[in-house]
């Protein structure tokens, strides 16, 4: 394989560390949320009794309710074919389709258009390893949550969220300071990450927090390219490989993580 950026010799936490900072660098790029899911997935809404499902319930719970109720109907997979379309419909169809699969990006842009159905502010993000070309990656959804104050994460191809050793649910920036300060983190109990562990989960996401991608637009069935995303880079990572991307890609490129969380 030919690659922009090789693989590192080390485990991927001493990686993870090693890119660890962040630096200033921000887009003039606005992110922005159309929030017109709602009308959109009526059919969805009415199907599933939704409202009924969130009637009473905090934004936290909301957010967690719609993540039980998406695992409750599919499960992790990747079947052949790739995902069609972008739409909570067309994706539903496509995991219907797929003997009640999707894969991790079917998952999260599932969960983050019904939640902005609800007035959630979320989004998907893509989350990628330090090499370039890569052959896996995991794409999990980041919700705010007024009652916190804060971004969550979920992690719906495992029904996953997670607390820090003080019991609060965290975000994914959270999750990757713990790991990099090698900090213990629980799951809510009835996620689905069996057989595997949460040491197997802390490894994989070791891997693939060194680069995290979100959408400039967030709104009914859109998913834009790779080099269309704006890319959070280490201050390291930007200064010693931003150079070997595309001049596209790299007009994404920030490293503030003030500005890529914003929401």
């Amino acid at each position: 394989m030919q690659y922009t950026v090789s693989p590192r010799n080390g485990t991927r936490n001493d990686v993870l560390k090693e890119y660890a900072a962040y630096g200033q660098k921000v887009s003039d790029i606005t992110f922005e949320y159309f929030f017109d899911e709602r009308q959109k997935v009526a059919d969805i809404i009415a199907k599933h009794n939704l409202d009924e499902l969130v009637q009473g319930k905090t934004d936290v719970e909301t957010a967690i309710a719609l993540m039980n109720w998406l695992c409750s109907n599919y499960t992790h997979g990747n079947p052949p074919g790739g995902l069609r379309g972008a739409t909570p419909q067309a994706l539903m169809e496509n995991a219907d389709n797929w003997g009640g699969r999707t894969n991790c990006f079917g998952f999260a842009l599932l969960l983050s258009q019904m939640l902005r159905a609800y007035g959630i502010k979320a989004f998907h993000a893509h989350c990628l390893p330090y090499e370039e070309p890569f052959d896996d990656c995991h794409v999990i959804v980041s919700a705010y949550c007024p009652s916190l104050g804060k971004n969550i994460l979920l992690d719906p191809s495992d029904n996953l969220y997670l607390r820090n050793k003080a019991g609060e649910i965290i975000s994914v920036e959270e999750l990757r300071n713990i790991i990099i300060a090698n900090e213990e983190f629980t799951a809510n109990p009835d996620n689905s990450l069996y057989p595997d562990t949460l040491e197997d989960y802390r490894d994989y996401m070791a891997k693939n927090l060194i680069r995290i991608q979100r959408s400039p637009v967030n709104g009914y069935g859109i998913c834009p390219d790779s080099d269309e995303r704006i890319t959070l880079l280490p201050e390291k990572y930007m200064q010693e490989y931003a150079h070997h991307f595309s001049e596209k890609e790299q007009q994404g490129f920030v490293t503030s993580k003030e500005y890529f969380w914003q929401v």
